[in-house]
């Protein structure tokens, strides 16, 4: 049997009680220990020798039967922290873990491509390079792997990543795919105000952190309507606003946090930028002050031209036209980013269900659900597109 969905659909019992399995055992951030020895597990009885390479995360090297690059496959294995709201008879048995985002899904493709890629390892020109990743949720999970040494020993030459889209627009077993920036970059930000508490009948004896974040709220919205290039997206979002505990005082200080979300590098430096003058501006001009931090980021998510064109080939030898699906850009954020700011990188939505077939919930909801059917088509194409790959990259 030399078709790869064909091979790959055979698995679909054993990608299933993989799933389930690690379903059932949800896990937070890089404390992974029950995910990772099951991983290590299955790929030790597939002939591999995978290794730790940082808190939470694997790596594992297949060495092909003739010389040739470097693919690197990633897959993230973290759950959520919310309790899950489905009663499948394999649901979470971990309160305040959940897996709704589909890391569950990615790592049991990832195994399969794994199994199909060690049965075919004579004819590999190259080789693979399994990238099992902890804490994506954090996010910070990617660039603790890179840091530790992912993408060298050997060098990375490319890398092809999938994620799950469950309860939106593409149906099961479509493949949503978009050339340049398919995910946005975020960044997380507090702003802390400090003032000079006073009491509510004698405002002007203090400074009003409160009237303080409300000017730099507003001002902060200049960026996009006034600075930012038209032409590139921005979305900068504050959710969240705190300060004081009674209704007849001012407080000395308050805080407020957010997001920037963006496609272009350059924008989203500018925009980092901006946000701390106009707060600290705002704050010295009404006689406060204004520190600003940024508790955690990521890159945009970028299909390289040449290789997610050349991995993007590859899935129409498998994928019919009308199951594929060119997608807006996301807002939302993926730290596989960190993977595709550093090698040319190729990174695919795999439908797992939308509302008319009964998956209405979305990722990241206490009652997502996924079509598991849909898990051969992702392990057959990382699996033909990485020997493809190899094949024609020599």
């Amino acid at each position: 049997m030399h078709d790869p969905m064909e091979r790959a659909t055979a698995l679909l019992p054993q990608l299933t009680e993989w799933r389930q399995y690690l379903h059932q055992h949800p896990e937070l951030g890089t404390n992974l220990p029950m995910t990772c020895a099951f991983v290590e597990a299955r790929l030790r009885e597939m002939g591999y020798d995978p290794q730790p390479i940082c808190e939470g995360g694997l790596v594992a090297v297949l060495e092909g039967g003739k010389p040739g690059k470097t693919i690197l496959l990633r897959a993230d294995m973290d759950a959520l922290p919310m309790d899950e709201e489905n009663d499948h008879p394999f649901k979470s048995q971990n309160p305040g873990a959940a897996h709704t985002c589909g890391h569950d899904i990615h790592t049991a493709m990832l195994l399969g491509a794994a199994k199909l890629l060690m049965e075919d390892r004579e004819e590999l020109c190259g080789r693979v390079k399994f990238m099992f990743q902890p804490n994506e949720e954090g996010p910070g999970g990617a660039l603790l792997m890179i840091e530790s040494g992912i993408l060298e020993n050997p060098h990375v030459d490319a890398s092809m990543g999938f994620h799950c889209n469950v309860g939106q627009v593409i149906a099961s077993g479509q493949i949503g795919y978009r050339m340049g920036p398919i995910m946005a970059s975020t960044d997380v930000f507090e702003i802390k105000v400090t003032g000079k508490g006073g009491h509510g009948a004698r405002p002007e004896e203090g400074v009003d952190p409160i009237n303080i974040m409300m000017h730099i709220h507003d001002t902060l919205q200049t960026i996009n309507s006034r600075e930012r290039p038209q032409q590139e997206p921005v979305v900068l979002t504050i959710g969240q606003i705190s300060a004081g505990d009674a209704p007849n005082t001012i407080p000395a200080e308050g805080t407020m946090s957010g997001t920037i979300r963006a496609f272009n590098e350059e924008v989203r430096q500018f925009v980092k930028r901006r946000l701390v003058e106009i707060a600290q501006g705002v704050a010295s001009t009404l006689g406060g002050k204004a520190e600003v931090v940024f508790k955690a980021g990521t890159a945009a998510t970028i299909n390289d031209p040449k290789v997610a064109g050349e991995l993007f080939r590859s899935i129409q030898e498998i994928v019919p036209p009308e199951r594929l699906v060119e997608l807006p850009a996301s807002m939302g954020s993926e730290d596989y980013a960190e993977v595709s700011l550093r090698v040319p990188s190729g990174f695919f939505w795999l439908g797992m269900g939308n509302e008319a077939e009964g998956y209405p919930y979305s990722v990241h909801s206490p009652k997502a659900d996924f079509d598991e059917s849909a898990m051969p088509l992702g392990t057959a194409l990382f699996f033909h597109c990485t020997k493809e790959w190899l094949k024609n990259n020599q």
